[in-house]
């Protein structure tokens, strides 16, 4: 008997993510544990690090480190830590599946598929224009409020556009992802990554600024090249949107469409407003995008059980993108467990400290990228790395800013390439597109960033970027 269709080609997503468990659990055999202390927001006292073993003698009245999993509790702590990890990413597979919910009812009024209609006729000739003035926007996001989980909401958006405009839904997730993320590599204010890493290491807020506004500027340009670079090598044959409600073939809208648009338009603003000054996450913009749902659908008078249909096939189409980021973060509990992350910071510290100025602050940079790994938050890794990085970084002759933005690259760059990430792996699986598809333009992407990488950190120290 042939197994099902949708078994006979299981997603590489799952192999490699399951595969990195299981690695991550392996390495903990070979890694001798221990740990820094922390201070009471959760920051690394540099000096402190303790292997778990060390003497009484050595370990005074610090407390007795709690007991790691080996042997069968390890084996059990692996196993359960899929399940783990979707009960820890919670807020963040909640908001996955609440926002494809909410676009497939501001689907089914025909909103999307008029406007798209409307744009195709727009950019006829000019479709090009698409890739940089979007970038552009997405870019200003993530330099400005360190735009993230809010990019998977828009890959549902642009995937459809680009086709329509005769390009893949590798362009259509790359536009936002990409250009959000170069904006947070670059940024100038992200409270979330310079602001938190300024303060952990002792800086002025906002300093440094005009060189980092340079950098913003030159990354967004190169980013927007390269997206151009790869949108001619996957150019399609232009598809007609499906559906489109009230829209004909020219791209008339109804009122109602109009009003849905709008609705989502302030939907966004209200998002933008929240995050910055409320410090909104996902629960909270995900309700607005939820309440601009309901509202689409009461004003394009759509039935409540076409609603209710709409909502639940939405967050069906989106189900695999939470069990991804779900699984991914069971990788990181059992790092976190095992306690293996400090003893690796604490080896890159010692390897750093030892090596010339510009090829210390490289390294920083790579070693940034490696854990991003295992830490994909961006104020998480500040909390874990600054303490340690910003006073090594004077030690080698270097400034503390110059930490910070080699913190920046290697946390900002390696997420769209790390599958421990939630905003990628919800993106490619909005997106329909294959993490192994994504791989094959991600790796040159990187390569050409991380080129970008030493050469901005390299103008730093030669220049003295303080």
């Amino acid at each position: 008997m042939a197994a099902p269709r949708g078994l006979r080609r299981v997603p590489h997503v799952y192999v490699l993510i399951i595969s990195l468990l299981f690695i991550t659990a392996i390495a903990s055999l070979f890694i001798a544990p221990g740990a820094y202390e922390r201070d009471d927001k959760g920051r690394v006292v540099p000096g402190s690090f303790m292997l778990d073993d060390a003497p009484d003698a050595e370990r005074g009245e610090r407390a007795a480190p709690p007991e790691r999993p080996r042997g069968w509790s390890l084996v059990m702590a692996t196993l359960t830590a899929p399940l783990r990890g979707i009960e820890d990413a919670g807020a963040i597979v909640a908001f996955i599946l609440v926002v494809g919910g909410a676009f497939k009812i501001m689907e089914r009024t025909g909103a999307f598929q008029a406007a798209i209609r409307r744009t195709m006729i727009a950019m006829r000739g000019n479709e090009a224009w698409l890739i940089p003035g979007s970038m552009l926007i997405f870019s200003v996001g993530g330099a400005v409020f360190g735009m993230s989980e809010e990019v998977i909401p828009f890959v549902i958006l642009f995937v459809p556009l680009a086709r329509a405009l005769g390009y893949s839904n590798l362009i259509g997730v790359a536009i936002p992802l990409v250009g959000a993320a170069l904006g947070f590599a670059g940024a100038m204010i992200n409270p979330f990554t310079v602001g938190v890493a300024q303060a952990i290491a002792g800086l002025p807020p906002l300093s440094g600024w005009p060189f980092r506004t340079t950098i913003w500027v030159l990354l967004t340009a190169f980013g927007i090249g390269l997206v151009l670079r790869e949108g001619r090598r996957h150019r399609i044959t232009p598809e007609e949107p499906q559906g489109g409600g009230e829209a004909g073939a020219e791209g008339h809208m109804s009122l109602g469409q109009v009003l849905v648009l709008v609705a989502l338009g302030l939907g966004i603003v209200v998002i933008i407003w929240g995050v910055g000054v409320h410090e909104w996450y996902v629960s909270e913009i995900g309700a607005i995008f939820f309440a601009v749902g309901i509202a689409s659908g009461l004003i394009c008078r759509v039935a409540p059980s076409e609603m209710s249909r709409a909502f639940l096939e939405g967050g069906r189409e989106l189900l695999s993108a939470g069990l991804v980021v779900g699984l991914a973060k069971g990788i990181v509990l059992v790092a976190h467990e095992t306690r293996i992350l400090d003893p690796i910071l604490h080896g890159m510290a010692q390897t750093l400290s030892n090596l010339p100025g510009v090829v210390s602050l490289n390294l920083m940079f790579v070693f940034q990228s490696v854990l991003n790994f295992l830490v994909p938050s961006g104020s998480g890794q500040a909390a874990l790395t600054m303490p340690i990085m910003a006073p090594l970084a004077e030690l080698s002759g270097l400034t503390r800013q110059m930490s910070v933005l080699a913190f920046q690259f290697g946390d900002g760059f390696s997420n769209l390439i790390v599958p421990t990430s939630a905003v990628l792996m919800g993106s490619l699986e909005a997106g329909k597109v294959p993490y192994e598809k994504w791989l094959g333009f991600a790796w040159r992407l990187q390569l050409w960033l991380f080129l970008f990488g030493v050469v901005a950190l390299t103008t730093a120290v030669l220049i003295g970027y303080s």
